[in-house]
């Protein structure tokens, strides 16, 4: 079986949350591929990355008090091998896996820092939003909806800053003020938030 076929049955059968589940991986992956145009990246590196990056918090994988980042490279570093994986490629990957996240250092590879960008991108804007309300209440941070208002507001705030290439400076200014917007209407139409 082709390698990425494989990768999508891996996330499907994790058992991930829909705001972490294949349809995260492919825009995270289409948004690198995107941001990345005016480069020639590794198309195997950053499709395997992008499947992968967060096996890690899925319930087949989890570790309790585990950051999920470091799981989801030791998930991927355990999968990779025993696939049709190019193994000259599984150091880029594992690099990108470990490194996805916005508190995390971009890593060292093209394919690693636009994986980054495009996966702190997922979480701004109408799409960020939506997930961010998908996991109320299933989420240790996120509880209630007031608790998804606030973590919006934190990266509305927080998330531009963290990305570092042009395209996706572009890219985030534009999902922080649709962010804001949504922020300012809830605000509005709730009292300031009273009748949530």
């Amino acid at each position: 079986m082709d390698f990425r076929k494989e990768l999508v049955q891996i996330v499907e059968k994790s058992g991930a949350h829909s705001a972490w589940s294949v349809k995260h991986c492919f825009r995270v992956y289409h948004l690198s591929k995107e941001l990345s145009s005016h480069l020639t990246l590794d198309d195997e590196v950053l499709y395997a990355a992008a499947m992968l990056h967060d096996t890690g918090k899925s319930p087949a994988y989890a570790l309790k008090n585990m950051d999920h980042a470091l799981r989801s490279k030791g998930v991927t570093a355990n999968l990779l091998p025993q696939m049709s994986y190019p193994s000259e490629k599984i150091s880029l990957v594992l690099d990108a896996v470990e490194n996805h996240m916005y508190y995390s250092e971009p890593g060292r590879s093209d394919e690693a820092v636009y994986l980054r960008e495009a996966d702190i991108l997922d979480n701004l804007g109408n799409i960020g939003l939506m997930r961010l309300f998908s996991i109320v209440g299933q989420d240790d941070l996120i509880q209630t909806p007031e608790d998804a208002i606030e973590r919006a507001r934190l990266f509305a705030d927080a998330l531009p800053d963290k990305v570092s290439t042009k395209a996706g400076k572009r890219l985030a200014i534009k999902r922080r003020e649709e962010t804001l917007r949504f922020l300012s209407g809830i605000k509005r139409q709730t009292l300031e938030y009273a009748w949530l």
